[in-house]
């Protein structure tokens, strides 16, 4: 969800509005993928890499997430939207981890979409996590199979991501989900995030239905 600060610099305010001004998009990246019939939406909120800003941005937007799931999750609540947090989360302030846990007792038992929000996520932290674990558990390397490393991610139980959607125009990875973009198609749309609407989501999906999946096989 890319484009934040550079949507507030270029209508000359403060970075952290851009920010604020995102929750419509998410918002309607939730509720479109709900009607399209999307599983599972994975949302790249914070990564590891995020701890290098300035703390007078960083702190901020800590407590526009902690408002955001107070007031959203009702809401969520009631439109069967299951919640769930991906990553390290015990750097982030108590107040905030408080609702990361809220939300997720709250709508466990949902059934709809899975909602899944990175935070304080690393796609390379996630392999090496997987690789620690493998070797805590003394798995013989003849037995490390795929499934072996998927079962011992921080992001397991997560299925491979079909498509990834880049906001603002930029063109890279940027270290997200490493081991479940392997066949992800890729879409980049110049909208910066905040200006991110269900006919953005739509646009991408349309794309999406018309390429050519072939996991390194033939069609004929």
């Amino acid at each position: 969800m890319d484009g934040n600060g550079r949507w507030a610099n270029k209508r000359g305010l403060a970075r952290i509005e851009g920010h604020r001004s995102a929750r419509k998009a998410i918002r309607e990246s939730i509720q479109g993928s709900s009607e399209m019939g999307v599983k599972y939406l994975s949302l790249f909120a914070f990564s590891s890499e995020n701890w290098k800003r300035p703390a007078s941005e960083i702190y901020p937007l800590f407590s526009i997430f902690t408002d955001f799931l107070i007031e959203e999750t009702p809401s969520l609540h009631k439109e069967n939207v299951q919640i769930h947090f991906c990553g390290c989360l015990d750097k982030f302030p108590q107040r905030l981890q408080k609702e990361f846990h809220k939300s997720c007792e709250t709508t466990k038992n949902n059934t709809g979409l899975y909602l899944n929000v990175c935070m304080d996520f690393s796609g390379k932290e996630d392999i090496v996590h997987s690789l620690r674990q493998i070797v805590v558990n003394q798995i013989p390397a003849e037995e490390i199979t795929e499934e072996t490393v998927a079962q011992h991610l921080i992001s397991k139980g997560l299925p491979p991501i079909d498509l990834l959607i880049r906001t603002s125009g930029e063109q890279r990875i940027s270290n997200f989900m490493l081991w479940h973009i392997a066949y992800a198609e890729l879409y980049f749309d110049p909208a910066y995030f905040p200006d991110f609407r269900k006919e953005n989501l739509l646009r991408a999906i349309d794309t999406y239905k018309n390429r050519d999946r072939r996991f390194g096989s033939i069609h004929t």
